[in-house]
This record gives C-alpha cells, sequence and structure tokens, in this order.
C-alpha cells in the first residue's frame, strides 16, 4: 500500500474486491471494500470494516475467519450465484432470479447455503 500510495495521485482511492480479502485488504490501508455480502448481510460487513478502520486488525481478521464457511462457498460457486440463492431463501426474490444464461445451484448446493446461513445466524 505504501508504494501505491506514492505513485498513485492522491484523489485515487485504493480498493479490495473479493470479500474474502476484505479483512486482509482493508488492515493494510485499502480505501474501500466493494463488497458482495454488504448489501445483503451489512451486519458482518461493517463489524469487519469498523474493525479494520478502528486499527483492531485483529478483530477484523477474526469476523473474516468466522465468514470462512461463506468465503468458501464463494469459492466454489462464485459469489453472484451464492448470494443470489441466499437473497432468494430470505424470501427478497423469486427463487429463480438469475437471467438467462446464468444458472443457479442444484438443489443440494443450495441446501448448503442454507445450512450456512443458519450456521452464520444470516437467516432470518
Amino acid at each position: 500500500m505504501r508504494e501505491l500510495r506514492r505513485i498513485l495521485p492522491e484523489t485515487v482511492t485504493v480498493g479490495v474486491s473479493g470479500d474474502a480479502y476484505a479483512a486482509t485488504g482493508l488492515n493494510a490501508g485499502c480505501d474501500t471494500w466493494y463488497s458482495v455480502i454488504a448489501g445483503t448481510f451489512p451486519e458482518p460487513a461493517l463489524t469487519l470494516t469498523r474493525a479494520a478502520q478502528a486499527g483492531e486488525p485483529d478483530r477484523a481478521q477474526a469476523e473474516s475467519h468466522r465468514l470462512q464457511p461463506l468465503w468458501d462457498l464463494f469459492a466454489r460457486h462464485g459469489s453472484l450465484r451464492v448470494v443470489a440463492t441466499a437473497v432468494a431463501q430470505l424470501g427478497l426474490t423469486s427463487p429463480h432470479n438469475l437471467p438467462l444464461p446464468l444458472r443457479g445451484l442444484d438443489s443440494e448446493d443450495r441446501a448448503r447455503v442454507a445450512e450456512v446461513l443458519r450456521e452464520l445466524g444470516l437467516h432470518t
């Protein structure tokens, strides 16, 4: 980050994308996190972000570690498909909410998303 700050104009912000790397990026000094989960699950996103902003890197990493089962689903299926499944399970959209040609998850993987949401306390 120091090197980036040195070579980039002050008007440029540096962000982190890829929710599994949010704590690392924010703890390293990124200005922002381009989050997949924040719109659907703002509480854990705020917990992680506020910890990093408060200079509490261990707390930010702990929240990221707690969310690891979700990050694992993202790595396996893609964050878009997992969040689309989650919002459908929360009743916020219809079950078939992705535009063609995108495909949703199969029933086994949808069940795993539901299980992870329950484990993380992210269900309604």
